[in-house]
């Protein structure tokens, strides 16, 4: 068993996809599909499908795409098993796990595919008007799906194996790889050592990037599966970020360079002479500028040689 978490968009689009409506009928014929589960939905017809999602949508019409869309495969080990009543009942315990409740509804078995699998179609609005709660669903439906397939003994496939398996060596990778990186191209270039290659998803219609992958070898996973501070905003913030402070920081480093006191004794009458000649300001060849030279440090030490000649001077009038 796998889910999959497909794009939302309209209930034109989604429903006429998994009805066949945009397919050729003389290859997508009536036998090839079949509605298995529904609620809250006239399933008579496409039209009648479409317009009772639309009905319960009216209530939150500001909702974009509002047709949520998860397509769950098995594998062919356990087709024997799946029943049109056994896959409803799973498309059921999944969407309560995702926690898709009280809202509409339609489960699309496709049997023209050499392996099983069906579609769930349903509004992300429930019918109290209200928004379904999707976050962490990619995390929430990883877990769903394990905990449905150990239930019932379902196969794990040895691809989806080696997938997940795949996951903790990613991000391993990723977290070393992002540390104080500036653009996309450090980025790549420090994965391609770990042996990952990165790769890019962008908007068919605008032509902007808006997605990344990670590839290794035949595995490729996007970056949100692997964790969701590797998507591609947040990972293009962060280097925005390191950028900057970068910048920030070289513009507030010193210009001056940096020099050191060396003390260098000269033969003097008195210590009370010394000290004198240090507060006025190191006369002749007494201080000698070196690489490591701070103001501040040498006007504090200036402050504390001024105030003890003065003490000294006061014990002599005394």
């Amino acid at each position: 068993m796998f889910a999959r978490i497909l794009k939302s968009g309209t209930f034109h689009d989604v429903v006429g996809y998994v009805t066949r409506q945009f397919h050729d009928p003389k290859e997508y014929t009536a036998d090839t599909w079949r509605i298995i589960g529904s609620e809250n939905i006239f399933v008579s017809d496409y039209a009648k499908m479409v317009q009772s999602f639309e009905a319960i949508h009216g209530f939150m019409p500001g909702k974009e795409n509002p047709a949520g869309h998860i397509s769950i495969s098995f594998d062919n080990a356990d087709a024997p098993r799946l029943t049109d009543e056994f896959m409803a009942q799973l498309a059921k315990e999944y969407m309560d796990g995702m926690g898709i409740k009280n809202t509409q509804y339609l489960v699309v078995r496709h049997l023209e595919t050499g392996h099983p699998h069906f579609h769930i179609v349903y509004n992300r609005v429930d019918m109290l008007g209200k928004a379904v709660d999707e976050r962490n669903n990619f995390r929430r439906s990883d877990r769903v799906v394990k905990a449905i397939k150990d239930k019932y003994g379902l196969t794990y496939s040895p691809l989806k194996k080696k997938y997940e398996d795949k996951i903790p060596v990613f991000k391993e990778r990723i977290s070393q790889a992002i540390y104080g990186c500036k653009s996309w191209d450090e980025f790549s270039r420090r994965l391609a050592c770990a042996g990952l290659e990165v790769k890019f998803h962008d908007d068919h219609n605008t032509g902007i990037r808006i997605g990344v992958k990670f590839t290794d070898g035949d595995i490729t996973v996007n970056g949100s599966k692997i964790d969701r501070a590797f998507t591609y905003r947040r990972l293009n913030n962060l280097f925005e970020f390191n950028r900057k402070h970068g910048q920030q920081q070289s513009d507030y480093a010193p210009t001056r360079p940096k020099v050191t006191v060396e003390y260098t004794p000269t033969q003097k009458s008195s210590l009370v002479e010394d000290v004198i000649e240090a507060t006025v300001g190191a006369i002749g060849n007494l201080f000698t500028l070196g690489p490591g030279f701070d103001p501040e440090e040498q006007a504090f030490q200036n402050a504390i040689k001024k105030e003890e000649a003065k003490r000294k001077r006061k014990s002599r009038r005394i």
